[in-house]
């Protein structure tokens, strides 16, 4: 059995925006349930609920060298569903209006990526394989690779890089890496952190990581392509021996509909009646006509391009012909 880091810079159900929160809340709890030793990481924001901030049990505090900067960590950890939990706090960076889409993100989590290893022997354990999701903990392969891997208590380590939306890449300009990143500026001169003249923090990781995974063979083969792979393309071709494309699942408890409180009545394969006042009512819900006969069609998504929507709006006065 494996010892296991999962770095992710949001985790269902204490922080979430998207995709990579439902995957950081199931995905550990599921390999904790095979036998394997599973560590999530995670930020310390501000907007987790206060109720579920008083669980975590605070352990130390350490610093974190970031180019010239020295700054303050603290650690907390929580346990659930056989997974433990470790928060990275620091106010400066994360007691923010918001997870995402602040002046210095690329700072916030190229502190957040420096953390979570510098904390390992304090936290006196070492993992097998980290893996590290989208752009945030792009930098968690490229600090281990050139700061840590050769350091006896991190000796070989493997990393795993996810890709669950490519479209974000972590592009800065140059000036950031010794600056911010702390980071030679021979490693952009030699291409390893610059892409298009710029430092793209996914392409690092794409190079830097052992291995590769995203969320579904097709996505994986897609991403290979030029539509798809906004611009990275080509380095996912290059690394494609070590590119896996796996299978999102989804968690069969929390999106349960036999008991489900959001659902107006409970249903399930076996017994299917409540299934059409949950119909009704989102009906009544979204002032559409009550028609038991009329199909639903409906979508969860971002409004993005790369989610597939110039398809919807092609269609769109076609579909709304028909009877649905």
């Amino acid at each position: 059995f494996m010892k296991i880091m999962y770095v992710t810079s949001e985790c269902a159900p204490f922080i979430k925006t998207g995709g990579l929160g439902d995957v950081a809340g199931s995905l550990p709890q599921a390999l904790a349930a095979k036998g394997h030793d599973v560590r999530v990481f995670c930020p310390l924001y501000s907007a987790i609920d206060q109720s579920m901030r008083e669980k975590f049990y605070y352990i130390k505090n350490a610093y974190v060298r970031l180019g010239w900067r020295n700054q303050y960590c603290g650690i907390f950890r929580y346990e659930a569903d056989g997974v433990t939990y470790y928060f990275i706090d620091n106010e400066y960076y994360f007691a923010r209006g918001q997870i995402y889409g602040e002046y210095d993100d690329a700072e916030r989590f190229a502190y957040y990526s420096k953390a979570v290893l510098e904390v390992l022997p304090d936290l006196d354990w070492k993992p097998d394989v980290i893996n590290c999701n989208d752009w945030q903990t792009a930098l968690v392969p490229v600090y281990y690779n050139l700061m840590f891997a050769s350091r006896p208590f991190y000796e070989n380590i493997k990393t795993v890089f996810t890709i669950h939306n490519i479209q974000y890449q972590g592009r800065y300009g140059r000036e950031i890496l010794e600056y911010v990143l702390g980071i030679d500026d021979a490693h952009f001169r030699s291409g390893f952190m610059a892409m298009d003249g710029d430092v793209n923090l996914m392409k690092a990781a794409i190079v830097a990581s052992t291995a590769i995974t995203t969320v579904s063979p097709t996505y994986a083969n897609e991403i290979q392509t030029e539509y798809y792979g906004y611009r990275l393309d080509s380095v996912l071709r290059m690394n494609s021996y070590k590119l896996h494309g796996i299978l999102n699942g989804i968690d069969t408890e929390v999106y349960d509909p036999w008991r489900d409180k959001g659902l107006t009545k409970f249903f399930s394969a076996r017994q299917m009646a409540g299934k059409k006042n949950c119909k009704a009512a989102l009906q009544q819900m979204s002032g559409l006509r009550e028609n038991p006969d009329a199909p639903i069609i409906a979508c969860v998504s971002r409004l993005v391009r790369h989610k597939g929507f110039d398809l919807v709006t092609a269609a769109i006065h076609e579909i709304m012909g028909m009877d649905v």
